[in-house]
């Protein structure tokens, strides 16, 4: 089997990750109270709705598997394109601390359907904040993943600008989920658009789309006997390099 079909199955793991989790949160997980509702209201969601909420959690669980195998992939393209694993470090571990922060949460969530009928309302409420609130404590991770990501594209012209800027997006709104800390209703609340579907909603875009096109890319060159991926984005880089050294030549006066 051509090696570029390993990277075609670990680029489209992003793919999967995408999928998995809006299935989880959007589909599975029934839509929760609203964060300021009484404490008891919270308790009555997880009584009726604890199986699905269970249910949930697993799906997400798996697409959190996705996308440590998504970051390794990715990583290992973006050595190639930088040409120095700096960047891609940063990417890596912004990454891996996002899940780890995101983890947390999902296990305050999981303990609240557990057992929900032997805990107090205001309890349950409780462990459902530490849930929200651990996306706070993400931002500094996927942040630093889609920044350095970003960085990468534009400066060395591997891929599409459009996905770099892409990226940059990704990377200025995360911080908009620091509302959460400061409000539990409006925009910037850990429910509202500002505070979880704009910085969420993004994310996801741009996850899918640099995924797709890594994907795209390897199948291209493993179907076609083209040069592989890692050859492809090596040939980008040094073209992008050739065509900004003809500029500046051109550009200086003779």
């Amino acid at each position: 089997m051509n090696d570029d079909r390993y990277v075609e199955y670990g680029a489209a793991t992003g793919i999967a990750f995408v999928i998995l989790t809006i299935i989880g949160f959007a589909i599975v997980i029934p839509t929760p109270p609203d964060l300021d509702a009484p404490a008891q209201e919270w308790s009555s969601y997880f009584l009726s709705h604890h199986g699905a909420v269970r249910a949930g959690l697993v799906i997400i669980a798996a697409s959190t598997f996705f996308l440590i195998w998504f970051l390794g992939t990715l990583t290992s393209i973006l050595r190639i394109a930088a040409g120095s694993p700096r960047l891609p470090s940063i990417a890596l571990v912004g990454g891996v601390l996002g899940i780890a922060a995101l983890s947390i949460g999902f296990a305050t969530e999981a303990v609240a359907a557990y057992r929900p009928q032997g805990v107090s309302p205001e309890l349950t409420r409780a462990l459902e904040d530490i849930f929200v609130l651990s996306g706070v404590a993400a931002i500094p991770g996927f942040t630093a993943l889609f920044a350095a990501t970003a960085i990468v594209i534009l400066r060395t012209g591997a891929f599409p600008a459009w996905l770099g800027w892409l990226l940059v997006v990704a990377a200025v709104v995360q911080p908009l989920t620091f509302g959460a800390l400061f409000t539990k209703s409006g925009a910037f609340a850990g429910d509202g658009a500002l505070g979880l579907f704009i910085p969420f909603g993004v994310s996801m875009v741009a996850i899918f789309a640099l995924s797709a096109l890594l994907t795209a890319w390897a199948r291209d060159a493993a179907k076609a006997g083209n040069p592989s991926l890692t050859d492809r984005i090596r040939g980008a880089v040094t073209g992008a390099a050739e065509g900004a050294a003809a500029g500046a030549r051109e550009g200086r006066p003779s």
